[in-house]
């Protein structure tokens, strides 16, 4: 299968007209997006772990600690090295940000722009692609995940194998395919979908042939991730046993209760696209998507219902979106009274937009500095005494040391496998006698009981500080 041409002359300067204002509510939903990145919590102690590895740490430190929040495979940090370079811990969160913005744009604008759907043209490819930027969910542009880059995979690998009738294809199909589990152990879906897509299209021996693509793509990948690392052991136990033993949460039904939005969008949108282009040449193009959309629900449901699962654990609706978008537009172009439709397209994306922004309690037009320069001037003006569970690049670049984060600790507690006491105090700041929270965040609980009851809280700034004497001068 080819691509259409994605040029038409034939569109009117009103069609692209309304696709530009669409992209630009897009543009701007995304500069939102990215200047709240390090705002985030998460995001600091997401990143920490390359900079530990940057310092000659391994990426997976085992039962011993330091205690990371890093359960997953390790390309996604891999793909962040370029942060490392930056000058402060600002500014490596703004450059992470832009790299996982620009991972996963990259492959929806590459599936938007090349996805076989007869008789579209660029109009219709732009305004799938803006479409996609403000339909999918927030978190995939503010947080660094490592579904959004075993996402950005899958749709890549499903591209190529589309695209691909040659056996010399198929094999890049299937090591992209197999690089999503080096993001997250559970990106299963797209391997499995295009099995049975292969296996529905061309037969068995066609699918046969591929599962064994899969089959030495993953024994490549494994092999090489081993002798990176040299740690089977830690891996094991960061990758497996720890994730693993996350306990159910205790009330399933509230959990899917508060998401029934969300899951209400993902499971009936792309049941109603597939209703709606039945019995039309469309409706094959949509085969492989569906199948992907409907196999990454097997691994993603399951996580939805653990401690710490959210939106991002479904990968299933990310991964239909771009190309069913691309087939669906193609196919209303091609009925009647399009442009009431396209402009309709434009005018939700516009709104959605407008309203999620707005949500926003205070929506910055700039990346914040305050938070990380007052963090800065707590680090130096107590070098090795002060902990930021939740900011472990503040003395990353202060004192060129990565201590526990607090996540970490949470999550060993969760799993049945606590650290000992001296072995989180042995990767906690030598002579600790303070710990810096932002005075707006949540915590565990987990810090502060580290703290000694005589400890003092100031807030200072946008930090509130917990203090007390260092060691060396206590009673």
């Amino acid at each position: 299968m080819k691509p259409s041409p994605t040029h038409s002359p034939r569109e009117p300067a009103s069609a692209w007209i309304t696709v530009s204002a669409v992209l630009g509510a897009a543009a701007v939903w995304l500069w939102v997006c990215w200047c709240l990145f390090p705002i985030r919590g998460w995001n600091d102690v997401r990143l920490a772990p390359v900079f530990g590895l940057k310092l000659g740490l391994p990426l997976y430190p085992g039962a011993t600690g330091p205690a990371s929040t890093w359960m997953y495979g390790p390309l996604p940090l891999l793909l962040l090295w370029p942060a490392t370079w930056a000058s402060d811990a600002l500014h490596a969160l703004l450059v992470a940000g832009g790299i996982n913005l620009g991972i996963s744009l990259g492959a929806i604008g590459l599936v938007c722009a090349l996805w076989p759907a007869a008789g579209t043209g660029a109009v219709n490819r732009l305004l799938a692609f803006a479409l996609c930027v403000v339909i999918l969910p927030a978190s995939m542009w503010q947080y660094l995940q490592a579904d959004n880059d075993a996402v950005a995979l899958g749709l890549l690998a499903n591209l190529v194998l589309v695209l691909s009738p040659r056996s010399a294809g198929r094999w890049g199909a299937a090591l992209l395919a197999t690089a999503g589990l080096l993001c997250k152990q559970t990106s299963v879906g797209v391997p499995l979908a295009q099995l049975i897509w292969l296996a529905a299209t061309e037969g068995r021996m066609s699918a046969r042939d591929h599962a064994l693509r899969l089959l030495a793509s993953g024994a490549a990948w494994a092999m090489l991730f081993l002798l990176l690392s040299r740690e089977p052991r830690a891996i094991w136990f960061n990758l497996v046993l720890t994730p693993g033993a996350l306990p159910w949460i205790s009330e399933p039904w509230g959990r899917l209760w508060d998401m029934s939005p969300w899951l209400a969008v993902d499971i009936g949108v792309p049941i109603a696209a597939w209703l709606w282009l039945q019995r039309t040449a469309s409706r094959r193009a949509l085969a492989l998507p569906m199948l992907a959309w409907l196999c990454a629900w097997l691994p993603g449901f399951p996580a939805l219902l653990k401690i710490g699962g959210t939106i991002n654990n479904l990968q299933s609706f990310t991964l239909w979106l771009p190309p069913a978008l691309v087939i669906v537009l193609a196919a209303v172009e091609q009925r009647a009274g399009f442009r009431p439709v396209r402009l309709a397209a434009a005018g939700f994306a516009i709104l959605l937009c407008t309203w999620r922004i707005a949500l926003l309690p205070v929506p910055p037009w700039r990346p914040p500095g305050q938070l990380y320069r007052e963090a800065g001037e707590l680090a130096r003006a107590r070098p090795g005494r002060i902990w930021f569970p939740w900011h472990p690049l503040v003395t990353v670049f202060s004192e060129q040391r990565l201590y526990s984060v607090e996540d970490g600790l949470y999550v060993r507690f969760l799993s049945g496998r606590p650290l000992t006491l001296a072995d989180a105090r042995a990767h906690l700041p030598p002579g600790m006698s303070a710990i810096a929270l932002p005075r707006t965040s949540t915590n565990f609980g987990v810090a502060l009981s580290l703290r000694p009851p005589e400890a003092t809280r100031n807030d200072i700034g946008l930090w509130t500080v917990y203090s007390w004497p260092a060691p060396s001068t206590r009673p």
